[in-house]
């Protein structure tokens, strides 16, 4: 699903989720087509030698907070245009002025933000935020905000930081839920619902990553150690040569296959030993077969799921067992083992419930917001309604829904004759909207009455894609939003070798 990607260990997320693969938000492909999971292995570096973050913010590899002006748009035109304006600003301006008070480490400022935030609304603000499709909105600036604390906070778990910063992280991680609560008394269900979700999820990866960062400094001096790592290398290879010879030869195909990609995988971790001090390379090796075994292999949400749980059960059955045979038969290597075996365990359901919990911030935010359809009777008489900023200066007044986007369907032949055109139809759906660039995509079917096939495809302003139809005929479908008068399907046609 995420082919050809190299994982780097630390686990950040983005990102929304399953989306830009372990996800990042700002990818709006089809769940099926081009899901990539392997962004929350890739988002934090690598090195060891990271200063922390909290004493350089002004250097820290933050995202920037970015507002979703189409969707914006859109729903001032379905609500009251003044009032969802306002709100709009305002949510942003909270969002970004917790994020600043957390970059200049004026974390006892975020309380009286939150509660002066939330308690200045008024009745009918509030109304209005807690309907679904501003609540989803919002949702979205949310997980920007907290991933935005977050790379602040502790943007890589291999960071050398103290244990002390480790516990105030976690800490105000459990009081920025307690103050944010608080100040939701009185507030509707959907909203409080919604709301103590989302900051769930942002404290319980705050309280994995501090966790592995606390396994990655006492490992770390293990690593140090040549003698402890030598015995611990010998012991291991005893045991994994063992166990290959005493696993049982009846098992089917497919589980002999997993039970060797678990054990190839342990061996390649324990190949490393002795080579390097730098706990990324473990972790990327790691990844690595993460990505080989359960990303590459997802096609769904469900199917990743079932190959996650999959392999986190062979893989922790067979750490156990290592476990097991080194309490009996190498105990000078015990030591050294578990705080190895429970660093790999913890990271591998660190990068799997990361990825998890993006997908579900995905399905209740939707990276692909379809917007209703124009209702002018809720813009404001005196606004002129939105318009791509490349529509010519002629159209400002025209209505959105009047001039629907343009299609283009480019049929891609040898010669200059119709080839079956008469029976592909182009139909504009409508259009969707990215959460998080907000960035108009327009959606639009095509279909082959002859083979009885359809295409269904989301495509931004301006880009084109080639299409193959069941019987090797090939389109190039263009997308424009510049108005024009005789309708909204074009058919065109090509030479292929003009192409």
């Amino acid at each position: 699903m995420a082919e050809g990607v190299a994982a780097s260990p630390s686990g950040g997320a983005g990102g929304r989720g399953l989306h830009s693969g372990i996800i990042q938000c700002g990818d709006v492909v089809a769940f099926e087509k081009s899901t990539n999971y392997d962004s929350i292995t890739q988002q934090e570096g690598t090195s060891e030698n990271h200063s922390p973050i909290k004493t350089d913010p002004a250097g820290s590899a933050v995202s920037e907070f970015r507002r979703c002006p189409f969707w914006e748009q859109e729903l001032a035109r379905k609500h009251p245009y003044d009032m969802m304006a306002f709100l709009a600003d305002e949510y942003c301006n909270y969002c970004q002025d917790i994020l600043q008070n957390v970059r200049n480490q004026e974390l006892e400022r975020v309380e009286d933000l939150l509660t002066s935030f939330w308690k200045s609304l008024q009745r009918e603000t509030v109304v209005l935020m807690s309907l679904p499709d501003v609540c989803q909105l919002f949702k979205c600036y949310d997980v920007q905000m907290y991933k935005g604390i977050e790379d602040v906070l502790l943007h890589d778990f291999l960071e050398d930081v103290s244990i002390q910063y480790l516990k105030s992280v976690r800490l105000f991680s459990k009081k920025f839920k307690l103050w944010l609560l608080n100040a939701l008394e009185g507030f509707p269900a959907l909203l409080q619902i919604s709301k103590l979700k989302e900051v769930t999820v942002f404290v319980k990866r705050l309280r994995r990553k501090t966790y592995l960062s606390n396994m990655a400094k006492t490992m770390r001096m293990v690593l140090k150690n040549n003698t402890r790592v030598n015995i611990l290398k010998s012991d291991l290879h005893a045991i994994v040569d063992m166990s290959e010879k005493a696993l049982p030869s009846s098992l089917s195909g497919a589980d002999d296959l997993a039970r060797n990609m678990e054990i190839k995988c342990l061996s390649n971790l324990i190949s490393l030993l002795g080579t390097s001090t730098d706990l990324s390379v473990f972790l990327n090796c790691l990844s690595s077969n993460l990505q080989a075994l359960v990303f590459q292999p997802s096609r769904s949400k469900e199917e990743f799921i079932k190959l996650a749980a999959s392999f986190q059960l062979r893989w922790n059955f067979l750490l156990t067992a290592v476990s097991k045979a080194m309490t009996l038969c190498h105990r000078d290597s015990f030591g050294s083992w578990h705080l190895f075996h429970l660093l790999l365990v913890e990271y591998v359901i660190h990068i799997l419930q990361s990825c998890i919990e993006e997908e579900e911030e995905d399905d209740d935010v939707g990276s692909l917001q379809e917007m209703p359809p124009d209702d002018h009777s809720l813009v404001r008489p005196d606004q002129t309604p939105f318009h791509p900023p490349e529509s010519p200066p002629s159209q400002e007044h025209r209505s959105p829904s009047v001039d629907p986007p343009r299609a283009v369907l480019t049929h891609m032949t040898q010669s200059w004759c119709p080839a079956g055109m008469n029976g592909v139809v182009l139909g504009v759906l409508g259009f969707l909207v990215d959460t998080v660039t907000g960035e108009k995509l327009i959606q639009v079917l095509l279909e082959d009455k002859a083979t009885e096939s359809t295409v269904k495809l989301s495509l931004p302003v301006g880009q084109e894609a080639l299409v193959t139809l069941k019987d090797g005929q090939k389109f190039v479908i263009h997308i424009s939003d510049v108005p024009q008068s005789s309708g909204n399907i074009y058919f065109r046609e090509s030479n292929a070798n003009n192409k």
